[in-house]
């Protein structure tokens, strides 16, 4: 593994391949089930997170007829996810945390509906001591997800975006690209500070996508990221998506970079539902519990109708050992 100030993309399928030759035998990972909202499924949920003495997790809840959704929060009891009662309902999909000067900052989309039809989208960021006090904080840009921040050791704020779609189609001549910028300060950010954010090269190939999902502070200064990298095809007139999960590794000093490389895909958990035809092989990631000894617990929306769990090797072990 080597960092790159200019990293040459790989294409996702190149890189499935690589994953697959160096694949070891492994349990099979599980479904997390959750109780509370029956006739609902629970997908693309945040990290596993303590607070307030519960072991929390924030889910996007949706009928399988729509993508109409809610975040609701779930608390750990026996292996299973009980909605808490009284926690608030956000009008979120995709819900994300961090923690930011000890306090929690939880983002997720918000979509505007004609109807069933999308007709804009934005990344909405709330704050509070307690999922019990969140409050509105700021929106991003207009039509872009996959934002994420993270606390650096000297309070900074590193700040990763993911511009996509028709501008950087017509600017660039690709799908979309990460981008990343460090703010002095929390109050630094807003809509314009993280579409201004200059981009990185080298995560995806012009017809690819992806997106940062989980972010870390390495013991020797680097910044780990968990996300997801995709691509699609059209099978039998349904243009059928590939999502991967991946991590990759900047150094937020110089913008370096290591080569992005996928950790699971979809057959790493058991078989089950899917929402449609579009979703057959997703594995939409959201992040990774390090446990020590060289293993981690990922967690991932399936199928974009269930959550799944998977003991993998770290991979954020190998780039604490880069100079």
């Amino acid at each position: 593994m080597q960092l790159f100030q200019k990293c040459e993309a790989e294409s996702a399928k190149i890189q499935l391949q690589e994953f697959e030759k160096k694949r070891r035998p492994a349990h099979l990972g599980e479904v997390l089930q959750f109780d509370g909202v029956d006739g609902y499924d629970v997908y693309n949920p945040s990290i596993p997170f303590e607070l307030d003495g519960r072991v929390i997790m924030a889910g996007r809840v949706e009928n399988r007829s729509n993508e109409v959704s809610k975040t609701m929060f779930f608390e750990e009891k026996n292996g299973r996810w009980s909605l808490i009662p009284n926690a608030p309902v956000l009008d979120l999909q995709d819900p994300f945390v961090t923690f930011i000067n000890g306090e929690l900052w939880l983002g997720g989309v918000y979509v505007v509906w004609d109807g069933d039809r999308c007709v804009e989208y934005s990344t909405h960021f709330y704050r509070g001591t307690s999922i019990f006090q969140l409050k509105f904080a700021f929106a991003g840009p207009k039509m872009m997800k996959d934002i994420r921040l993270l606390e650096l050791p000297d309070k900074k704020i590193a700040v990763f975006s993911r511009p996509q779609g028709e501008p950087m189609l017509k600017k660039y001549g690709c799908v979309a690209k990460i981008g990343f910028a460090i703010a002095d300060t929390i109050e630094q950010i807003n809509a314009e500070f993280i579409d201004a954010a200059p981009l990185l090269e080298g995560q995806f190939i012009p017809e690819e996508w992806g997106g940062c999902n989980q972010l870390y502070n390495l013991k020797n200064g680097l910044i780990g990221i968990i996300g997801h990298k995709s691509w699609g095809e059209t099978v039998d007139g349904v243009f059928v998506i590939h999502y991967y999960s991946m991590a990759f590794a900047l150094d937020p000093k110089t913008r370096a970079c290591t080569q992005t490389r996928i950790i699971a895909v979809r057959d790493c958990y058991p078989k089950g539902p899917q929402k449609n035809a579009r979703t057959a092989d997703v594995t939409f990631t959201s992040s990774i519990i390090r446990l020590g000894g060289g293993k981690a617990r990922l967690y991932a929306g399936l199928n974009d109708c269930e959550t799944g769990t998977v003991l993998i090797e770290d991979p954020l072990d190998e780039y604490e050992t880069l100079a």
